[in-house]
C-alpha cells in the first residue's frame, strides 16, 4: 500500500528594511549637488525625447519608456522624484514647487502609460495602430516641458 506524505516547509523569514542604510543604490540619500545633477540630465532627457521622438519612437514603447526614466537606469528622468524632494529645500515658494513638481510627475506617468499600452497594439484584437497611442504620447511630452521649464535651472 502507498503512503501520501506531506512535507512541510520551514516558514520563510521575514525581510527586514533597515532604514539606517542609506548610502547605496537607489536607497542612497542625494546631496543638494547630486539632486541639481539628476535634474538637469531630467531635463535633458526630456529635451532630447521631443527633438528626436520619431526616432525614438521607431523603437517602440519600451525605448520612449527608457527615456522616461520607467524602463532601465540609464535615463536622466531615473529617480526624478527623490531629486525633486530633495531640491524641494531650496524653492521659494514650497506650494508653488510641489505643485510643478507633481504635475511633471503626473506628465511623466500618463507618458509612460502610453508608451506602455503602444507595446501590446499589434498583438491586440482591438485594431488601434501604435501611432495612435504615439501621437498621445507627443501631446503628453509636449505638456512635460512645460512645467520643466518653471523650475528651477
Amino acid at each position: 500500500a502507498a503512503v501520501a506524505t506531506i512535507a512541510f516547509q520551514e516558514p520563510a523569514a521575514a525581510a527586514v528594511l533597515d532604514s539606517s542604510n542609506q548610502g547605496r543604490g537607489t536607497t542612497k540619500t542625494l546631496t543638494i549637488e547630486e539632486a541639481e545633477d539628476r535634474f538637469r540630465a531630467g531635463r535633458e532627457s526630456v529635451r532630447k525625447l521631443l527633438s528626436s521622438y520619431e526616432l525614438i519612437c521607431e523603437g517602440g514603447g519600451d525605448n520612449v519608456r527608457r527615456y522616461l526614466g520607467t524602463v532601465g537606469t540609464t535615463s536622466g528622468l531615473f529617480g526624478i522624484q527623490k531629486a525633486m524632494k530633495t531640491l524641494s529645500v531650496k524653492a521659494d515658494d514650497i506650494v508653488e514647487y510641489f505643485e510643478l513638481s507633481t504635475e511633471i510627475e503626473k506628465q511623466i506617468e500618463q507618458a509612460d502609460s502610453s508608451a506602455y499600452m503602444a507595446i501590446f497594439t499589434t498583438t491586440s484584437t482591438s485594431g488601434v495602430p501604435p501611432e495612435k497611442y504615439s501621437k498621445k504620447l507627443g501631446l503628453k511630452l509636449s505638456v512635460v516641458r512645460n512645467p520643466w521649464t518653471n523650475l528651477p535651472k
